[in-house]
């Protein structure tokens, strides 16, 4: 059964359910000019909105909705299956046509240290986003970053660990495979790129090299995990105060460096949504998953 979607307008932010689930969007960019002699079409919403300095809202969610910047389909906890992702990255095109929003996937918890074999299954079926879990170290860094790029000779660190096939993704975008091979990269160590790495920082450990990990070009967003972080502290209340004080050293930290940061919220109504996404955007995250759940 189709979920239904009740939008709600106020000032220039579009809310909507779906299920339980809070969407929220603040426009889009179709077209971008990368560079002085060359036009490429973009094909990722987030990296068009942090160019332009605009916050990104998103959710964790399977089902398409235009009025997003991006999904994350959530495969951390679940056995990776990519046949099941295929049928739903095919379901995200509306009509035949790419969808607006960045598909992003979560990899498993598994592939945190060895992700080249998913994260290259990922993109060549399409998806332009990954969200690596419970990056701890700066070499776990390089290597996601590394996953994400192709190998080629005389490369900009982090080298290439993506073999150098490109799989369906052209074909998904309805681009061709060489205007895929030249953006098929991550942003914004390559300016022209439009695949984008969301590494996750759940844990102290992650904290205290929070700088060595910052180090590591090509990082597109550092992702906050309060619950995780909460659980790595010793309490299971991810609105402890302490946690609160390390999602803000983690902020700062992404503040000074120019990286942008970003927050799961999760509430309990469309007000509480509406109350913690204004909060957080005024704190200075720029890439908000926006989510209701029962009280």
């Amino acid at each position: 059964m189709t979920p239904q979607c009740r939008p709600v307008r106020s000032g220039n932010i579009a809310r909507c359910f779906l299920l339980s689930v809070v969407t929220l969007s603040l426009g889009y960019l179709g077209v971008s000019v990368f560079g002085s002699t060359q036009e490429v079409i973009s094909f990722n919403r987030i990296i068009e909105h942090l160019k332009s300095q605009q916050a990104v809202i998103g959710t964790f969610t399977r089902f398409p909705m235009s009025d997003l910047d991006f999904l994350v389909i959530d495969t951390q906890y679940t056995n990776f299956d990519i046949e099941a992702i295929r049928r739903t990255m095919s379901r995200l095109r509306a009509s035949n046509e790419p969808p607006s929003f960045t598909p992003i996937v979560r990899i498993p918890d598994l592939g945190r240290n060895t992700p080249q074999g998913l994260v290259a299954q990922l993109l060549d079926a399409g998806v332009t986003g990954i969200m690596f879990p419970n990056i701890e170290t700066a070499d776990q860094a390089r290597t996601a970053i590394g996953s994400m790029r192709f190998q080629t000779a005389n490369q900009t660190q982090p080298e290439g660990l993506r073999h150098t096939t490109v799989g369906s993704a052209p074909t998904y975008w309805s681009i061709t495979d060489d205007d895929y091979r030249r953006t098929a990269d991550v942003w914004p160590l390559n300016p022209s790129g439009q695949l984008v790495a969301l590494l996750q920082i759940e844990s102290l450990r992650a904290v205290e090299q929070l700088d060595e990990i910052l180090a590591v070009p090509g990082i597109g967003v550092i992702f906050l995990g309060p619950t995780d972080l909460a659980s790595s502290i010793g309490t299971d209340n991810a609105n402890d105060p302490q946690v609160e004080v390390l999602v803000q050293q983690v902020l700062r930290a992404c503040l000074a460096t120019g990286i942008p940061c970003g927050y799961p919220i999760v509430a309990t109504s469309l007000e509480m949504a509406r109350l913690q996404t204004t909060r957080r955007l005024n704190e200075g995250f720029s890439v908000l998953a926006v989510m209701t759940v029962s009280p």
